[in-house]
């Protein structure tokens, strides 16, 4: 059990490709924090295991053979108002993100993503904090979206320290002891921007969490003049 957690996580995994399903469960079925309550192939399926097995975390694939994902977003927040609903695409998310966060979604993940980053992004959703996830290949999809804002930084060019002024300003924040929300209400920004930017932080410094992105920065002597 991963320290903290009070519970397993119930999860459902809905995809009408098989392979993906059944190697999605077989991968998720080797942490002992997480259980998968069910499987559906189609959005039908999906809510009759949502009324019945009440989960806590759902991996929606965006592409169903009834039903959007996007739309379904919203049937299943009808049946459980706190299930968590993490997105999965095999193709550019452009034209989904916007809507599915709208309605409910609380992250998206690259299909191709691997275990950790899989099992990351549930414990990060299904946490008292309220935490979104956004799968760190789809930046260059996601930023004018999440964000909202113009930071002049080509995404896919960007180097392990090249963090963007609100980065900096975000992680001085971290380092002051702030929270994710606590940082949210000091900048007057969404959530979900500074879920996604301390991702963007984390993966630049090449740090696995908050703390560990605080050492490198403050380590750094020469970091603050490396600004993109």
């Amino acid at each position: 059990m991963v320290p903290g957690l009070e519970k397993t996580i119930r999860v459902v995994v809905v995809d009408d490709h098989t392979l993906f399903a059944e190697g999605t469960v077989s991968l998720l079925s080797s942490e002992s924090y997480i259980s998968v309550v069910g499987t559906a192939k189609n959005g039908r399926d999906c809510l009759k295991l949502v009324k019945t097995e009440h989960p806590d975390v759902v991996l929606l694939d965006i592409n169903l053979p009834d039903f959007s994902g996007t739309d379904l977003i919203e049937k299943i927040k009808v049946l459980a108002s706190n299930v968590k609903i993490i997105m999965l695409t095999g193709q550019s998310p452009e034209g989904y993100v916007d809507a599915s966060l709208n309605k409910g979604a609380n992250g998206f993940l690259l299909k191709d993503c691997s275990k950790s980053e899989m099992t990351a992004a549930i414990l990060q959703v299904s946490s008292s904090s309220g935490q979104y996830y956004f799968s760190q290949n789809m930046a260059p999809y996601l930023r004018s979206v999440i964000v909202g804002e113009e930071t002049g930084t080509n995404t896919s060019e960007s180097k392990r320290f090249s963090l963007t002024p609100k980065e900096l300003e975000i992680i001085e924040l971290i380092a002051q002891g702030l929270r994710n929300r606590e940082i949210a209400a000091a900048l007057e920004i969404k959530n979900r921007t500074v879920d996604f930017h301390v991702g963007n932080i984390l993966s630049k410094l090449g740090a696995k969490s908050r703390l560990e992105a605080v050492l490198i920065y403050t380590k750094d002597n020469g970091l603050g003049d490396k600004i993109s």
